[in-house]
């Protein structure tokens, strides 16, 4: 369960991104399969690695398809397929009590790791499912939303923080409550099983934290996933440059180090894969 409670934070806007929306909240750092973001008027835009995302975007996961992203606050989200949140306000500012976020889930998996924002302004931040609010102060959260079930939890929970869902309040790590849709009811806090963590890491993963996802056997996924890796070892690293390594700094880099060489491992026996299907063997070039 090492991967669960890695929070390193992260800043991906240093980089030279292909595109520089000036209205710009965060970056797509992983993805597979194919995601979109919807704006109100209709506009939609396809989305990959390095590609940003702005206020009122609905991010659109379709089948066997997950996206992650960081957000200028330092904040990492990860979305399951089959899944749409809707980024309705995001203000980051050296004001305190001017920074806020709402986002409003649909159906499907998803997980948020906090930054800046919570630390600054923990009662400007909501994460809204169908039903209910979740307000954190420094947690990873994540939920599981269906027409019949909402599942809310946290995967971490920083000593002395707490997260609240609608009327209950969770205070211990690796907890979670059910939410019935129908009444609005809202279950006493349980523990969370370790499959149904490895369920929500599967369906959301965070390159960020080190954590692999599902094998694909896509090449343009897999070389997507390779890329993503390096690029977070690398922004790891730039911090490690910046002070005192910590543990958490290490063990988080170590972790990426990790998913990079799985992940290539994976693209290799994907490229043969698609080589012998293309008739080549294989080995043939």
């Amino acid at each position: 369960m090492a991967l669960l409670i890695c929070l390193a934070p992260l800043t991906v806007f240093g980089a030279e991104p292909p595109e520089n929306l000036p209205n710009a909240i965060g970056e797509v750092v992983y993805m597979v399969g194919t995601v979109k973001a919807e704006q109100p008027d209709g506009t939609v835009r396809e989305l990959d690695l390095k590609k940003q995302v702005i206020p009122k975007d609905v991010i659109v996961t379709s089948t066997k398809s997950s996206v992650e992203i960081v957000f200028k606050d330092d904040s990492v989200f990860s979305q399951g397929s089959s899944a749409r949140i809707s980024l309705d306000e995001f203000i980051y500012s050296g004001k305190q009590t001017a920074s806020k976020l709402l986002f409003k889930m649909g159906e499907g998996t998803f997980r948020y790791v906090t930054g800046q924002i919570v630390k600054q302004n923990p009662d400007g931040f909501a994460l809204e499912t169908p039903t209910t609010t979740i307000g954190i102060r420094g947690t990873e959260v994540y939920a599981t939303v269906t027409p019949s079930l909402e599942r809310v939890g946290n995967l971490d929970l920083s000593a002395g923080h707490t997260m609240s869902v609608g009327p209950q309040e969770i205070s211990r790590p690796m907890h979670a409550v059910s939410v019935d849709p129908t009444t609005g009811s809202v279950s006493a806090p349980e523990p969370v099983s370790p499959e149904e963590a490895r369920a929500v890491i599967k369906a959301a993963p965070q390159t960020t934290q080190g954590e692999p996802g599902a094998k694909n056997e896509d090449v343009d996924d897999m070389t997507r996933k390779v890329d993503a890796f390096s690029a977070n070892i690398n922004r790891t690293k730039d911090e490690l440059g910046t002070g005192k390594p910590d543990y958490q700094d290490l063990h988080t880099l170590s972790l990426q180090q990790s998913g990079q060489k799985s992940a290539e491992r994976d693209n290799d026996k994907a490229e043969e894969a698609q080589s012998a299907a293309e008739g080549g063997g294989g080995g043939g070039y």
